[in-house]
């Protein structure tokens, strides 16, 4: 095929190969820890969601007791000059004291979760970008020559350019949600609301799916480098 072609198509050919092999090549030394990274985040995201629900059972099972500890106090008093029946305002003391107990520690859990889980977050996306620094320049090549040989020969038109573009642009949405996050985290850092800690919580969930696909949409590069190049052998 190569030879059959004119100097101008045949040398962008090579380079598009050169470059698809540089691609492939970066990415099966890198995809091992790319797919751990993505992994963790999946992980962190749906351990924040248990502490969560956690917090939200307690919060309820709390309330309850603690209600049935105000109607029992107010019973017992009451009734308090009848025999054994002080027992009741004790009970409901102790009913009402042990759900506050067990909602101030899944608050306090949550809170210590939310807090390692924003600094883990923003370590694993720093070294997630780092990692596809060199493959993201890669696609701007493969997409760049992609282009050239379609606009110079329509019998040349490449699957490469446009699994290009989407692996361009997720990580470009990659990039700036890690940013929000990283705002996020910093912002609610000391005390955060439930509205910034929910929000942040989206955020996790939102970049942990965008690392995985981000290491599919990568796999699918490569193999639209293999099956382009073999096509035109």
């Amino acid at each position: 095929m190569l030879k059959q072609l004119p100097p101008r198509l045949s040398n962008l050919l090579i380079k598009l190969f050169e470059i698809g092999r540089l691609f492939i090549e970066e990415y099966e030394s890198k995809k091992t820890r790319m797919q751990a990274i993505a992994d963790e985040l999946s992980g962190i995201s749906n351990n924040l969601k248990v502490v969560q629900n956690t917090m939200n059972t307690a919060r309820l099972h709390g309330a309850a007791l603690g209600g049935l500890g105000v109607v029992t106090v107010g019973a017992g008093l009451a009734i308090a000059s009848l025999p054994g029946k002080l027992a009741l305002c004790l009970v409901g003391s102790i009913v009402t004291g042990c759900g506050g107990k067990s909602l101030g520690k899944a608050i306090a859990t949550k809170a210590m979760t939310e807090m390692s889980s924003r600094d883990r977050v923003n370590i694993l996306g720093k070294e997630f970008m780092q990692i596809i620094e060199v493959q993201k320049g890669l696609l701007v090549d493969i997409k760049t020559v992609s282009e050239e040989l379609e606009e110079k020969s329509s019998s040349l038109k490449t699957t490469t350019r446009n699994q290009a573009k989407i692996g361009l642009a997720k990580t470009e949405e990659l990039q700036q949600l890690l940013k929000q996050t990283a705002k996020l985290s910093e912002k609610s850092r000391i005390t955060p609301t439930a509205e910034e800690a929910a929000k942040l919580r989206d955020f996790i969930t939102d970049s942990a799916l965008l690392c995985e696909n981000t290491v599919l949409e990568f796999a699918e590069m490569r193999n639209a480098l293999r099956d382009y190049e073999e096509m035109q052998a």
